[in-house]
């Protein structure tokens, strides 16, 4: 199975990928009588929300929801101020995103994968050594093929090096 994940194929397997591609269906052809055009009435604005009132989180309606003229350069004023933020602060956001996920990109994923890999190597060489070691995953214990003797695998320490493996098989043959 290691192998497999690596990429190798063990001898007498396809060496076809693990689990197929899967390939989205084309969408539905449109309707014989659609023009491309929208349809009769469509206006193309949302519909108003029926959860919303029109008002802010205070309760009360701005000058300019208001439509009311205190001034009437607060209120403009207002609306250009208030899209000003809105535009710096999804900038801000789109940096700050783009440089969490190129640290995560250039940091973490490769760190994980080159930890995956050595695990899947080490567990190559465990299966190369000992080929009669095995595990019975519905009752977590580790043991010999023909051998009577168990070693439970909650006393293996995570990721399971060449060194517990012949810990375990020295243990295990003792019997």
């Amino acid at each position: 199975m290691a192998r497999g994940a690596l990429g190798g194929y063990p001898a007498g397997f396809p060496s076809a990928p693990l689990s197929p591609q899967f390939n989205a269906p084309p969408p539905p052809p449109p309707p014989p009588d659609y023009d491309g055009q929208p349809p009769p009435g469509y206006t193309g604005q949302r519909r108003p929300s029926r959860w919303s009132s029109g008002r802010s989180s205070s309760g009360s309606s701005s000058s300019w929801e208001r439509g009311g003229s205190s001034g009437g350069s607060d209120s403009i004023e207002g609306a250009v101020a208030g899209m000003v933020m809105g535009a710096t602060s999804g900038f801000i956001g789109r940096v700050i995103s783009r440089r969490m996920k190129r640290a995560y990109e250039e940091g973490v994923v490769p760190a994980a994968s080159a930890r995956r890999e050595a695990m899947l190597r080490e567990q190559i060489a465990i299966a190369e050594r000992y080929p009669d070691l095995r595990a019975c995953l519905t009752d977590h214990v580790v043991f010999l093929a023909g051998g009577t003797r168990v070693v439970p695998m909650s006393s293996l320490t995570k990721g399971f090096t060449l060194e517990q493996a012949d810990a375990v098989v020295a243990q295990l043959r003792q019997g």
